[in-house]
Order: structure tokens, then sequence, then C-alpha cells
């Protein structure tokens, strides 16, 4: 039997705003840097692409080099190394004591973006008919697999200057990408400027927020400049605006739920399909990532030209998955698709 997944409908409602009968869908999606975590080694000798947590420390053992006077400094600094306030504070430090440009060179060189390729997550991704794909990621990878995605072609957006040009379907780095769109949005000074210096995307981004549903994937939900973006939407529409999804494995106490709901946020938390007794370590979430990506393109309607038979519905990476969610019913003419029992 299926574990119970209290969620259920949200993936329904962010299905139907996806697969619309519209021009372009009324569904996009917000991607951060836990994505990025599921890129696939280019050569030998690397397994995973660079954690948030893991520059902090690089830039700890600069800041903060061990065997010195600073250990205590130190220990405190790792211990909160998973805040972004944390982050902020030290990209700020850092930039003041080595300047702006040893902050940026160590952005590129602890993110090796070239030694890693797209995995098949970022292609499934890409192939949904997002009406657009924001993402905070410095790396190029969605770009990448953009280029071998069925279906969708995206316009790039590196810069505010690229707006006008770029036609939707749209991914749009908002805070630089690699090589050279610079900054790469950080610092505490960053995130305080950054409704003035790059004003058209907080207006690209509240205007994305206020058209459509809005999936956050890989991404905390915490960052300034999302907090923002998402506040001034709420405090125009009210309870008018467009629902906000965050989507991962989440584990959420009561009062962090209590603290999305009211930013308009809905959790989809993933966690009763994949537990850490079936599923550890990295695999865990990316099969959580996967079955919620298999699940929307199963909301694609009918397509007369695959008959008679729909589209394949199972991970081609998973050995031991939960069954996607299947088309709705009646989405395949002549052929009787039993929903499985969600309870």
């Amino acid at each position: 039997m299926t574990p119970y997944f209290p969620d259920l409908q949200h993936v329904d409602e962010i299905r139907r705003s996806l697969w619309t009968d519209r021009a372009l869908s009324r569904a996009s999606v917000m991607v951060g840097a836990g994505m990025s975590r599921n890129a696939e080694p280019a050569h030998a000798g690397r397994t995973t692409m660079t954690t948030w947590s893991e520059l902090i420390s690089v830039m700890i053992d600069r800041l903060y080099p061990a065997g010195t006077s600073v250990e205590r400094r130190r220990k405190e600094l790792s211990d909160q190394a998973g805040a972004t306030s944390t982050a902020l504070r030290l990209a700020e430090e850092f930039s003041a004591a080595f300047g702006r440009s040893a902050l940026d060179d160590l952005i590129v060189q602890s993110i090796p973006d070239a030694e890693f390729l797209p995995s098949s997550l970022h292609t499934l991704l890409l192939e949904l008919p997002w009406s657009d794909v924001l993402t905070t990621n410095y790396d190029t990878l969605l770009e990448r697999a953009a280029a071998s995605a069925l279906g969708q072609r995206y316009s790039v957006i590196r810069s505010p200057e690229e707006i006008a040009t770029a036609s939707r379907p749209r991914i749009v780095k908002l805070h630089g990408s690699f090589p050279s769109s610079r900054p790469f949005i950080l610092t505490e000074e960053d995130f305080r400027t950054y409704p003035r210096r790059f004003a058209p995307f907080v207006n690209l981004a509240q205007q994305v927020a206020m058209e459509n549903v809005l999936c956050l994937i890989g991404f905390s939900g915490d960052d300034p400049n999302f907090l923002y973006w998402t506040g001034w939407v709420r405090d125009h529409l009210g309870p008018y605006s467009p629902k906000i999804y965050l989507c991962g494995l989440l584990n959420l106490s009561d009062s962090e739920r209590l603290l999305l709901h009211r930013r308009n946020v809905t959790p989809i938390d993933f966690t009763p399909l994949f537990s850490r007794e079936e599923y550890s370590g990295s695999f865990r979430h990316y099969a959580a990532l996967e079955w919620f990506l298999l699940s929307l393109r199963n909301g694609r309607p009918y397509n007369v030209l695959e008959w008679p038979d729909p589209p394949p519905t199972d991970g081609q990476s998973m050995q031991k998955l939960p069954s996607p969610l299947p088309p709705p019913a009646g989405n395949v003419p002549h052929r009787e698709r039993p929903h499985p029992s969600w309870h």
C-alpha cells in the first residue's frame, strides 16, 4: 500500500496550473542550490557539487584560521553554517577583509561548474511547461539542460538589460551567473541594495509571483530577496495572491509550518513517501524530486499523436520508488487506468 501522503492535493493543484489550455501555463518554478546537488560529475574523482555549508566553511577557514586564538569563534560560525544570515555576514566580512574581487574568485573556485553536467532531473524539470524558471544559482546547469530539453525553448536572462529582448519561457539568473555575470549576490550589502541596483529583476520576480503558482525546488525559502518579493505581493494582492509551494524533504515543526502559511507558502513534504528507513543520503533527495517531477509530467493532457500508448511514467534511475501520480481520470481515451489508493 502506498504510504499516506497528506500533501497530495497540492501536487494535483500544481499539475492543473502547469497543464492549462492557455498558450502559457500558470505555474513557474524557483530553483535553489539544493537542485545543483543532483549534478553529475564530468570526470572521475568528484562526487557532488559544493554545498552551501561547504562554501561557508571555506570562508571561515580564510577569515579564522585553525589553530589560532579565534578557535571559539570558528566553532560558533561552523555551528551556524546552515543559516542564511550567517552566510551573508561571513561574505560581508570576507569582502571587507580581502576585497570584492577575492570573494567573487572564491565563489568561482569553490563551485566548479565546468566539472559537472546536468542530470536527468535537470532535463525532466525543464521539459515541463513552466511559464518561467527563476534561479538564485550561479552555476549553468539549468541553461545547459535546457539545450537538450524536449518541447521547451527557453530564453536565458543573466542581466536586467536582457529582459526586454527575452521571450517566455525564460530562465532568469537573479543572483549572477558563471562565468562572468557579476556581482554574485551573497553579502549583506548585496541584499540591502538589491531592490535599487536590480530593480528590473525585482519587478520581474514580483510579476511572476503575482501571475502564477510558484514552486520552490532545492530552496529554503528564507532568502532575503524572496521574502521581500513575496511580501510585496501579499501586501498588494492579499488573499488573492497565487499560491507558493515549498517542495522537498522538509521535516518541518508545527511552528515552522505555521510561519510558512503566514507567508502564503504551502509546504509539500515528501517525507511520508521517502522515509530515512527506506532511503538514505543523497539518493533519498534524488528519489523524492524525481517522483515529484514525474508526477507533474503525468498531468500532461492526452496527445492523440501518442496513441495508443501514453508517455512512460516510471523513473529511469529508481529501483524502489512509489508510483508517480497517474494521469488524471479520462486523460487517455479507450483505456482503463485505475487510480492507486492514496490513503
